[in-house]
């Protein structure tokens, strides 16, 4: 499976590595290993609950940097928050904002770059079909009949 963010991309969201190494260790400043990867597996793990009905998800490919904003955004919220002390500024912010804009692309209602949304219906497509109320004769002075 593709990663749809790294600890470099959330660094660049934050605004620094060290900055971010206070979100990644414990209140002693002990870094807690695998807290990196256990945020962005979840971060993915929503998004791709959230969009694989409607969108090719998971990826498999390139990532769109949407998705990687998303992801980041939706990290960074998840370890400021597993800090008892708290921090992360308007890291729950972002966060909100990228389910907002995850739950409009659910919808159709946001592109998402590089990628093409399926089609909700499923891939058998079956055109609408026209009901008629008609009149035919059977015989000279008949009534009338309904045909589909």
């Amino acid at each position: 499976m593709t990663a749809y963010a790294t600890q470099s991309d959330l660094e660049a969201r934050y605004g620094s590595t060290d900055r971010l190494a206070v979100l990644l260790a414990d209140e002693q400043g002990v870094e807690i290993a695998g807290r990196l990867a256990e945020a962005i597996a979840d971060a993915q793990a929503e998004i791709d609950g959230a969009l694989a009905p409607t969108w090719p998800f998971p990826l498999t490919g390139s990532v769109p940097a949407t998705v990687t904003r998303w992801t980041a955004d939706l990290a960074l919220a998840a370890l400021a928050e597993s800090r008892p002390a708290g921090g992360g500024g308007n890291l729950a912010a972002r966060a909100e904002r990228a389910r907002q804009e995850i739950a409009l692309a659910a919808a159709g209602r946001r592109a998402i770059s590089g990628l093409t949304r399926r089609d909700p219906t499923g891939s058998a497509v079956e055109p609408d079909r026209t009901f008629t109320r008609g009149e035919d004769q059977a015989e000279p002075g008949g009534g009338t009949m309904d045909r589909w």
